[in-house]
């Protein structure tokens, strides 16, 4: 008779990092960077970085003898399976070694990507994100989600990887669209919803962009956003159970930026308007919880009749392919108040419809 024999093989899956966020830390970079190979390293810079950031981009390259630098065109078209590829063909045509860091610098679209290659070259290379968006800083950069589009949904190819460090230089916002500082907000409301609520009691009655001219205010929201999202990938790192608070608004998010087709629209809108449709969710189930912290921003986020040209069929559809997804049920994180986050299963296909068309009617009603 055969016995099998078993061995049990325990594996630590990443090391600790840290999270720096200054004006301008550059010694911490500089000591991260010295404590991995001040030989060479390769930046991956986004392309409005590279353009408005000429001594920003220079003073990183001087920290090692051997930059090798590739620019990321921008936007979420990049973040495709051919960008991919094409990346980790420059990587391997440098002749790189395991010791050769990977510096992503910019937002959550080149993080994005440039996580995945370090992930897949030489299958793991040291991973440092320097974030340049407001989006990348409290959320894309932390917690080691890596990955491209597919033309079946968004990032549905990818791993997790985690970084050596993230490295957020809040001065090189200075250079940041309006539009873009915005966009980043639709994930600082988030925090605010899930967890820390004093986020959204800072921002009652304020504009989004006046922080641009508060940069201490800001520097808070940035630090207890980073808070909530340190503490929740430390319990969960791949996304198992807690983790999952983090999706808030992004299933019926993922669902418009895909119909739309990506880059079309923000993330920053498309998540805005998920945390709306899922508020509309959460109240047609019996929660009593006041909308109006978020729904005060809508102006700032969409235009009326921005929701016009949506196919509500199609954006169901959509969410079939969502990684949220279970045997077509509908997985959505909803609140029974805010900072108290909960996952709602729904598989009636006529009860999601019913939220998107009141949502749609209130988006427009709140942008008039």
């Amino acid at each position: 008779m055969h016995t099998a024999e078993k061995q049990k093989i325990s594996v630590k899956e990443a090391i600790d990092y840290q999270v720096v966020t200054a004006d301008e830390p550059w010694e911490e970079l500089a000591e991260i960077i010295r404590s991995i190979n001040t030989q060479q390293a390769v930046f991956f810079v986004d392309e409005n970085v590279f353009r408005l950031q000429d001594a920003f981009i220079a003073r990183l390259e001087s920290l090692v003898k051997r930059p090798i630098l590739a620019r990321v065109p921008a936007g979420e078209q990049s973040k495709s399976v051919q960008n991919w590829a094409s990346l980790v063909d420059f990587c391997l045509e440098q002749g790189i070694d395991r010791q050769t860091p990977l510096v992503a610098v910019g937002g959550g679209v080149t993080g994005d990507l440039a996580g995945f290659v370090a992930a897949s070259v030489l299958r793991g290379l040291p991973l440092i994100h320097i974030p340049t968006t407001i989006l990348a800083i409290v959320d894309s950069s932390i917690g080691g989600k890596t990955g491209v589009n597919h033309s079946v949904g968004k990032n549905l190819v990818g791993a997790f990887y985690q970084p050596r460090a993230v490295v957020s230089f809040l001065k090189v916002l200075d250079t940041l669209p309006d539009s873009e500082f915005i966009s980043g907000f639709a994930e600082v409301l988030k925090y605010g919803a899930i967890e820390d609520t004093g986020i959204l009691a800072l921002l009652n009655g304020r504009s989004i962009l006046s922080l641009r001219k508060d940069p201490q205010l800001l520097k808070e929201i940035v630090q207890r956003c980073i808070k909530v999202k340190a503490r929740v990938v430390s319990e969960d790192t791949k996304e198992a159970g807690l983790r999952m608070i983090l999706n808030y608004g992004h299933t019926f998010g993922h669902a418009l930026e895909k119909v739309a087709g990506y880059g079309c629209i923000s993330h920053g809108q498309a998540v805005f308007a998920g945390m709306v449709a899922a508020g509309v969710m959460a109240q047609k189930l019996g929660a009593r919880i006041d909308n109006s912290l978020i729904d005060q921003h809508a102006a700032a986020f969409v235009t009326r009749g921005f929701f016009d040209h949506f196919s509500i069929e199609d954006l169901n559809k959509a969410m079939q392919s969502d990684k949220k997804v279970s045997r077509a049920t509908v997985r959505f994180i909803l609140l029974h108040e805010y900072g108290r986050p909960y996952l709602h299963p729904v598989n009636d296909a006529e009860f999601i419809t019913s939220v998107w068309e009141e949502s749609f009617q209130k988006m427009n009603q709140l942008c008039s």
